[in-house]
């Protein structure tokens, strides 16, 4: 795959990642609380449940992208890795930003912010694969970068960090699986 057919991908895809990463909202539950699916899937309503609703379609898209000719780009990587990272970012920036106004959550706003932070990736990702120049000791920290992002991504889940501001479902005070309605909530011994 070319680099313009790689750039209109990826923003055609802007739409339908946002609506993949809505789907995965109710995923967890749709499998009948599966904890391979919580791995990939909102468990409960905490900010690190909705970063990681994003963070998977994008990275699966990253993925296809990669194995169809992206692995011929040296920015290719770090534009990725930039583009992920970016979205944690824009999320809790722009949802605190709004929270900061209203004083509390409002669906629409939230549902919105989600596009809007996809939107923001796929530019950032597009631009600076577009641009970037990177050498040897860029794409090696980038690929560093990237293994650490999905390695929090896939412990966080089953044992999130105690911390109140990111992991904790706002809904009842518990993290991780331990947050969702359907689970004992008791903590282990």
């Amino acid at each position: 795959m070319g680099l313009k057919t790689m750039v209109a991908v990826s923003l055609w895809m802007i739409l339908p990642l946002g609506i993949l990463g809505s789907l995965l909202h109710f995923a967890f539950d749709w499998s009948r609380h599966n904890r391979f699916a919580a791995i990939f899937s909102a468990v409960n309503e905490s900010y690190w449940e909705h970063i990681k609703i994003a963070i998977w379609p994008v990275m699966l898209l990253q993925i296809v992208l990669f194995s169809l000719g992206g692995h011929r780009y040296p920015a290719f990587v770090p534009a990725a890795t930039i583009a992920l990272y970016s979205l944690p970012v824009s999320m809790i920036g722009l949802v605190y930003l709004y929270k900061s106004i209203t004083k509390r959550n409002i669906l629409w706003m939230d549902i919105s912010v989600f596009f809007v932070i996809i939107a923001v990736a796929q530019i950032l990702f597009v631009l600076l694969l577009e641009q970037l120049a990177p050498n040897w000791a860029t794409i090696v920290l980038s690929v560093l970068f990237l293994v650490g992002l999905i390695a929090a991504f896939l412990r966080f889940t089953i044992r999130p960090p105690q911390e109140p501001d990111v992991f904790i479902d706002p809904t009842n005070q518990n993290y991780g699986l331990r947050a969702h309605p359907d689970i004992d909530s008791t903590p282990p011994r």
